[in-house]
């Protein structure tokens, strides 16, 4: 049974992409889909199988425990294991998107009866769907850019973190099919049944990758009023859109610091490197801290199995329950709390040093561009020390290297579609650098990046002008 119900989903999945119309493309006949969805699973079976054997866990087993947990205690009140489900995310922004994965494969339990790999093959078809759907709207507008099939599904990364059951698969699908909505936003008219998947849509996005939806917002945005007026001066109305924006930001920053979002991105930029450091997360009624993780035996005092008082004298980092935002590292400790442990973080083996920045405007406009950088070309080759690094820095010189041939053999057929290929550029630049700036782990940055290198590297391909290149390289 174990098999026999991923298998009968399978064949249900194969069917609706041979019957569904939204499967009908130009690029590709629905049999060879078929033969992608399979690469898709593939990849999908070699996470599971690096993280079974090759390393200790992984996200996606811990949202499908933690999902059970939460299921068995639904129907089972008395019980209260899930309590440190829902406190023991480290990451308490404006929405909570570990709690979101664990939803949503709770929500899968319905059709998995509590067999994991039912989750990971609906996480696989809904990765694919957005991906087909970027297909679609590029065969659309380039109705002669097929090579742009390789960007959705033949990069390593691409393939790999977006079809797993983790964030990235979820974040690819519903991306895609935002893009695919709105039409990259040129879209006029909407249906009722439209308007309702877009907002829907948009709410899965603000609540797993709230950045994500910050990154396409201006940009949906701009091209709207591009499709309402005309494509004369795109530029000039993609920085005016990004002024205005900014300027919005600026004003809801002197309202309240909650809303200030350099303070925001600081924030999250600690926090992150706190946790590359590795820790012990505890919790009473009042506050969360984080205890150095090599030194737990100096800093905490076992009261119970589960229960812990801190040392006095010792040094830690603390958060209020209210207001996670700011951090309070207490030095020389008479704290006489009780702390229950919720969970435990190993420091984390591949930290590049990022500078901590000030919420100055100064300050991330000096680091932009290490932050980008940074993004784009790490892991490098100096810092290769397995065989997946190794895969991960060939990815990376092959992106650099497409970069560098898609500006050099430029198509400018693509001109009257430009601001098509200017909204994938400005996205993927902007995930590129939030990631560059909150991310200090090598193994994350690879995994967050995942959105933008896709679109990304849509770009690059639609630029290229492959005819010109075929021609240098037959001579």
């Amino acid at each position: 049974m174990q098999f026999i119900l991923p298998a009968v989903y399978c064949l249900v999945f194969i069917f609706l992409i041979g019957k569904m119309n939204f499967f009908e493309n130009a690029f590709l006949s629905r049999t060879r889909l078929v033969v992608l969805f399979f690469l898709k699973i593939a990849a999908a079976v070699s996470v599971w199988l690096l993280y079974t054997f090759y390393y200790s866990g992984s996200d996606f087993l811990t949202y499908f425990s933690d999902s059970s947990v939460l299921i068995h205690n639904l129907f089972n009140p008395d019980h209260q294991e899930y309590s440190s489900v829902w406190e023991g995310s480290f990451n308490n922004s404006v929405f909570n998107s570990a709690r979101m994965m664990i939803c949503l494969n709770a929500f899968l339990h319905i059709f998995s009866f509590g067999n994991f790999y039912v989750h990971g093959l609906f996480f696989c078809f809904f990765s694919f769907l957005g991906l087909v759907a970027l297909l679609k709207n590029i065969a659309n507008h380039f109705p002669e850019k097929r090579n742009v099939i390789i960007a959705l599904f033949f990069i390593p990364s691409i393939i790999f973190w977006g079809s797993a059951p983790l964030k990235e698969s979820v974040i690819i699908g519903v991306a895609g099919l935002l893009v695919f909505l709105t039409d990259f936003g040129l879209r006029i008219n909407y249906s009722k049944k439209t308007i309702l998947m877009v907002f829907l849509m948009v709410g899965l996005l603000s609540v797993l990758k709230i950045y994500v939806l910050l990154a396409l917002f201006p940009l949906l945005i701009t091209n709207q009023l591009i499709a309402r007026t005309s494509v004369r001066f795109v530029l000039l109305k993609y920085i005016a859109v990004f002024a205005l924006m900014a300027a919005c930001l600026f004003l809801s920053s002197l309202i309240s610091d909650e809303l200030n979002i350099l303070k925001i991105i600081s924030d999250k930029q600690a926090k992150a490197i706190s946790e590359a450091k590795g820790g012990i997360f505890l919790a009473d009624d009042k506050n969360f801290v984080c205890v150095d993780y090599g030194k737990k035996n100096d800093v905490l005092e076992m009261i119970t199995d589960s229960t812990y008082r801190i040392k006095k004298g010792s040094t830690f980092m603390s958060w209020k329950l209210e207001n996670m935002s700011d951090t309070t590292f207490v030095v020389n400790s008479q704290d006489t709390s009780i702390y229950k442990i919720l969970y435990q973080q190993i420091p984390a083996r591949s930290v590049i040093p990022v500078r901590k920045l000030k919420p100055v405007i100064t300050e991330y406009l000096a680091y932009t561009p290490i932050a980008f950088i940074n993004t784009l070309i790490r892991p490098g080759f100096w810092e290769i020390r397995s065989w997946l690094q190794l895969i991960m820095v060939i990815e990376n010189l092959w992106i650099v290297f497409l970069i560098v041939l898609s500006i050099v053999f430029f198509d400018k057929g693509i001109l009257n579609k430009k601001h098509i290929v200017i909204f994938c550029i400005l996205f993927s630049l902007i995930i590129f650098v939030l990631i560059g700036l909150t991310t200090p782990v090598i193994g994350a940055m690879v995994r967050y990046k995942t959105i933008g290198l896709l679109f990304l590297s849509v770009a690059c391909i639609i630029m290229l002008d492959t005819n010109r290149l075929r021609k240098i390289f037959s001579r």
